[in-house]
C-alpha cells in the first residue's frame, strides 16, 4: 500500500485551483491573427474554445542580435496588462459657442481585447523599457479613443476652435496597466533561478489582487558565457584533485549549486506552471547553427531547427529535435527537461537588417534617405513558428507543424494583423 501511495504525486490546493483553471478559464488568443491560425492548425484537441494559448505554455523567441526578440515581447506584455473593456467619456468644448452650448459630452464602453493580468519581466540583459512598454500601451489606446468618437470627431473638424477631452485620458490609463508589469533585473543565473522561486511569495505578498498570467525571461542566453566559464573551472579544479576528492585544508569537496544553474532556473519554471499556471515566454540567442553553419550562409530545411540550442541541459530542445545538449560538468549525466516548449518562435533576422551607410556618404545625403528612413520607422519582421503537432494516440510524435507571421515595429507600437 505504501508503495502505491508513494507514485501519487502530491499536489497543493493552489495547484488543484490552477488546474481547473486551465480547462475553465483560458487565457484566450495571442491577438495575432497568423500566428492564432497556425497554433489552432498544429494542435486543434489541445486547445479550449477560442483561446490559442494554454496556462502553462512555454513560448520559446529565438535570433539574432536586434532580431525584434524584445520588441515582440513588448507587445505580448501590452495585451496582458490591457484591460478587457473600460469606459471612456469624451467631452466636446468650443469657447465661442453661446454658454449652454460650450461643451457636450458622451460616455461610451470600449473593447480593449486585454486579458488585465500581471506580467514579470526577469530583464537579464537590460535591454527592457518601461518607457517602451508605456508608449505602445498610450499609443493604442489613443488610437481606439479616437477610433470609438470618431463622430464627435468629425462634428469637431467643423467647429471651430473645438476641443476633444477623455476621461480618463489616454495616458492615466496606460499609467494604471504599468502597475500589473513587475520588474526584475537578475545578474546571473543563480540570481534568475532565485528570482523565479520567488516569485510565488513575491505574488501573495506584493501583489495579491493580481492574477500573474505571464512571465519573460529576456534574454536566457545573457549569462551562457559564464556559466560555461564556471564549469570548465570546476573540470580543470576537479581534474586536479581527482586523486583525494578534498580541498587543500583535507575537506571533502562541496557540490557547487551554480553548476547546476540551469537545472534550478527549468525547476522553478516547472513550479509556477503547476502553482500558477503562468505562460513563459523565453528569449534566446542565435550562437551557433545545425552542422556548425554560420548565421548568414544558413538555408532553412523542412523539420530541421533554423538555430543550434546552445543553452546548458536540462533546459529543452526545440519541437522536433533531438540533438544532445552540453552538460552541465564533465560526467555529469544529461536529464530530461522538465518541460517542452510548446512553440518556438525563429527571428532570422539578417533578411531585415539595417545595413551601415557606404562609405563616404555625406550627413546630408544620409538624411534625404528615403528608402532607410521607412525601413526605420516600419521595420516589418518574418517570425518562423514550430510546434510539436498534436496527433491521435500519440502517432508521429517528432511530426512539427510550421507557420509564419509578421509584425511591425514602429516608433510609437508594435503592429500586428
Amino acid at each position: 500500500m505504501e508503495d502505491f501511495l508513494s507514485h501519487i504525486q502530491p499536489e497543493s490546493a493552489l495547484e488543484l485551483l490552477t488546474r481547473v483553471r486551465k480547462r475553465t478559464n483560458p487565457p484566450g488568443a495571442t491577438f495575432i491573427t497568423d500566428l492564432d491560425n497556425h497554433i489552432a492548425s498544429a494542435i486543434p484537441s489541445l486547445l479550449i474554445g477560442d483561446s490559442t494559448l494554454n496556462r502553462g505554455d512555454v513560448i520559446e523567441i529565438q535570433g539574432p542580435a536586434a532580431s525584434g526578440k524584445t520588441q515582440l515581447l513588448h507587445f505580448f506584455a501590452m495585451t496582458c496588462v490591457l484591460p478587457t473593456e473600460t469606459s471612456v467619456t469624451c467631452t466636446l468644448s468650443c469657447p465661442e459657442a453661446p454658454v449652454r452650448n460650450k461643451t457636450s459630452s458622451s460616455k461610451r464602453d470600449i473593447a480593449l481585447g486585454g486579458r488585465e493580468k500581471a506580467v514579470v519581466i526577469c530583464d537579464c540583459d537590460g535591454r527592457w523599457s518601461m518607457l517602451r512598454l508605456y508608449d505602445i500601451i498610450e499609443s493604442y489606446l489613443s488610437a481606439k479613443f479616437v477610433q470609438t468618437f470618431d463622430d464627435v470627431k468629425a462634428q469637431a473638424s467643423d467647429i471651430p476652435n473645438a476641443v476633444l477631452q477623455f476621461t480618463p485620458t489616454a495616458s492615466d490609463l496606460a499609467k494604471q496597466c504599468l502597475k500589473r508589469a513587475h520588474l526584475f533585473r537578475p545578474t546571473s543565473s543563480m540570481s534568475l533561478a532565485t528570482t523565479l522561486l520567488a516569485l510565488p511569495a513575491y505574488h501573495k505578498g506584493k501583489m495579491p489582487d493580481q492574477e500573474l498570467l505571464m512571465v519573460f525571461i529576456d534574454s536566457l542566453s545573457t549569462f551562457y558565457q559564464a556559466d560555461r566559464w564556471r564549469i570548465e573551472e570546476a573540470k580543470l579544479a576537479s581534474k586536479a584533485k581527482a586523486s583525494t576528492n578534498k580541498t587543500d585544508t583535507g575537506q571533502p569537496i562541496p557540490p557547487r549549486a551554480d553548476l547546476k544553474a540551469m537545472t534550478h532556473i527549468t525547476n522553478a519554471i516547472q513550479a509556477l506552471q503547476r502553482s500558477h499556471g503562468v505562460i513563459t515566454f523565453i528569449t534566446n540567442w542565435a550562437l551557433v547553427m545545425p552542422d556548425g553553419k554560420s548565421v548568414n550562409n544558413y538555408i532553412y530545411e523542412p523539420n530541421r531547427p533554423f538555430y543550434g540550442q546552445h543553452l546548458l541541459s536540462p533546459y529543452p530542445q526545440p519541437p522536433g529535435h533531438s540533438h544532445p545538449q552540453t552538460h552541465h560538468a564533465a560526467g555529469t549525466p544529461t536529464s530530461h527537461p522538465p518541460f517542452t516548449i510548446t512553440h518556438h518562435i525563429t527571428l532570422p533576422g539578417t533578411e531585415f537588417a539595417i545595413l551601415p551607410f557606404p562609405a563616404g556618404t555625406s550627413f546630408a545625403d544620409a538624411l534625404h534617405d528615403e528608402d532607410r528612413k521607412g525601413v526605420v520607422e516600419d521595420q516589418r519582421v518574418t517570425a518562423l513558428v514550430r510546434t510539436l503537432r498534436a496527433t491521435p494516440e500519440g502517432n508521429q510524435p517528432n511530426e512539427i507543424a510550421l507557420g509564419s507571421f509578421e509584425f511591425v515595429i514602429r516608433d510609437h507600437s508594435i503592429g500586428v494583423d
